[in-house]
């Protein structure tokens, strides 16, 4: 059974919400994380990500994380984050475009994560998740709450909306890229009662985003009870920040594939090693967006192709990760044809989320940065419960899954 539950959080006062709550800015995103750094001087950047006011340094701990916390104890004695009174619970809302996205934010229970209540469906680098290990000793602090996801829970709909339409919000701002931005605080002891009670009859619950954010938080508690003899399991530095969407209010993207590799695209043998594997149909002279499982697109020269899995390399896949449409694509094109044998370190595969639509692969080919684009369909929700069900590890860059939750909203304090 799962463990959730509410915790005072360190929030920015309402005025200040937008200034300084930050975009979850991605490492492709360099340039748009060091513009916001500089340009808005509130930002919670400044504690996540102190090193880019050293452009071009590499991260360095003891130089950087002295500044980042000097700006949060600013903030702080500013009034400008301010430590809620009680423990409570959070409603966080997101609206992009027409699609509104609704959740919890609480506290999870690592022991829940350790002992696999909380599901995983990626690897985690040892490297990341001692260095945000490193972030949150540091700040005492984790800004970035994991993304969770769970199955539909009628109760808690109701809750969630019951306080969406009824309720004035304690956040309401658009930021700067045009996402509205909602916040209720639940802090009504049968509301908390109904939400614990609730999430604690749910026997699982899955990472949607923050695979490094949850093993970091765990190799912080691990740390925090060997320094403390006879901990309890209360503390809170047994529990890191989560955000819980239900399964049915996420989106899930693909994540398409671009490659380096003149060499390999301009064999006079290319297509033919394609065929092997796939039924190739000519599709113009514009990237392919597949609308089904096991259907991919490849755009290079100029030229498309829509590419249907054989019927007898389909009849070969055995198991849930082989029946994967990336575990495809990963086996068949970029091992067989390119020979990529690691995804997450070969410097001739890149990735680009569906969410910014496919042009902006054909414009990446086009322009000569890669070679080929793949694309493909995304992965679903079912296929996501079932891995992580399975304790199977999906190829690199499986998901883009929305909504991505702000930076340096709600702050899961340790300190006293």
């Amino acid at each position: 059974m799962a463990k959730v539950k509410p915790f005072a959080a360190l929030r920015p006062h309402k005025d200040k919400a937008k200034d300084v709550s930050s975009p979850p800015f991605d490492a492709g995103a360099k340039e748009l994380a060091f513009h916001e750094i500089q340009t808005n001087p509130f930002s919670y950047l400044n504690v996540v990500k102190p090193y880019l006011h050293f452009k071009g340094e590499k991260k360095n701990p003891a130089k950087h994380f002295p500044l980042g916390l000097a700006f949060l104890k600013r903030l702080i004695e500013q009034g400008i984050m301010v430590k809620e009174e009680a423990p409570a619970f959070y409603i966080y809302r997101l609206i992009k475009g027409s699609q509104a996205y609704a959740g919890i934010i609480a506290a999870a229970s690592v022991d829940d994560y350790l002992n696999n209540r909380i599901l995983k469906h990626e690897n985690t680098l040892t490297e990341k998740q001692l260095e945000i290990a490193e972030h949150i000793s540091f700040f005492n602090n984790l800004g970035n709450p994991v993304l969770l996801t769970y199955p539909d829970d009628q109760s808690i709909d109701m809750l969630i909306d019951q306080y969406i339409m009824k309720h004035i919000p304690e956040y309401n701002f658009i930021s700067q890229d045009q996402i509205k931005h909602n916040l209720w605080v639940v802090s009504e002891p049968s509301d908390i009662a109904l939400l614990e009670s609730r999430f604690a009859e749910i026997e699982n619950l899955y990472i949607a985003d923050g695979h490094h954010r949850s093993a970091g938080s765990a190799e912080f508690c691990l740390q925090m009870r060997r320094k403390t003899p006879g901990y309890t399991g209360n503390e809170s530095f047994n529990f890191f920040p989560v955000c819980l969407i239900p399964f049915s209010r996420l989106t899930i993207f693909e994540y398409h594939r671009l490659v380096k590799d003149k060499l390999v695209v301009e064999d006079k043998n290319f297509m033919d090693k394609i065929r092997e594997y796939f039924v190739a149909t000519p599709s113009g002279h514009l990237p392919v967006q597949p609308l089904h499982k096991k259907e991919f697109g490849i755009y290079f020269q100029n030229k498309a192709y829509l590419l249907q899995l054989k019927p007898e390399i389909e009849a070969s896949l055995a198991g849930t990760l082989d029946n994967l449409d990336v575990s495809i694509v990963e086996k068949y094109i970029l091992n067989k044809i390119f020979g990529i044998l690691d995804s997450k370190t070969d410097g001739r595969l890149s990735f680009m989320d569906g969410g910014k639509g496919i042009g902006h692969l054909q414009e990446a080919v086009d322009n000569g940065e890669f070679d080929i684009a793949i694309t493909l369909y995304p992965t679903s929700v079912e296929e996501v419960k079932k891995v992580a069900e399975e304790n199977l590890i999906m190829p690199p860059k499986s998901t883009w899954i929305e909504p991505k939750i702000r930076t340096g909203l709600i702050v899961l304090d340790h300190s006293n």
